[in-house]
This record gives C-alpha cells, structure tokens and sequence, in this order.
C-alpha cells in the first residue's frame, strides 16, 4: 500500500492533508480525488471553484496527479427535457 496525500489548491491557496490515505496505487487516489471534489462541489454549489484542483502527492510529498475541479456549474449538466411519445395532436 502507499500513502497519498489530496492537497486543496486554488490560485492564492494551498490547504495540505497532513493525513493522507493508503491506496494500492495511482488509480485508486486518482478515484479518491474525483470523489473529494464531487463532494465539496455538491455541498458547496455557491463557491466559485474555478482554478481549484486536488493535488496528489506520494510519501516523499512529490506530486503525483493533479485533478482540476469542473470549469461549469453541476446546474448546466441538467437532464433535457423528456421529449413526449405522443405528436402535438396527442397521439
């Protein structure tokens, strides 16, 4: 197993995990990091998150992986409209 650390950054700030986390390897942390983000985005929607990324580091606290939030708001990925089966006279 090998630890990862998920550090927050954005343009002026850099919040650092001191614990980390173990994987087995790279994807894991990099399945780690999406659901970090995927977290803070749906409890924070008003944040701007633009520019913000985890970024992963390895034991030796050299950078790994680098996960970029999403540039759009989670509100432009809305299902369309359903289309009825039915044409406009109903049938």
């Amino acid at each position: 197993m090998n630890r990862f650390f998920f550090h927050l950054v954005g343009t002026d700030t850099r919040l650092c995990d001191h614990k980390g986390k173990e994987f087995s390897d790279l994807s894991y942390a990099h399945r780690h990091a999406m659901l970090l983000i995927h977290k803070m985005v749906t409890l924070d929607d008003e944040s701007d998150w633009q520019g913000w990324s985890i970024e992963v580091t390895d034991a030796s606290d050299r950078s790994v992986l680098s996960v970029l939030f999403p540039q759009a708001s989670r509100f432009q990925f809305k299902r369309p409209a359903r289309l009825s089966d039915r044409d406009t006279a109903g049938r």
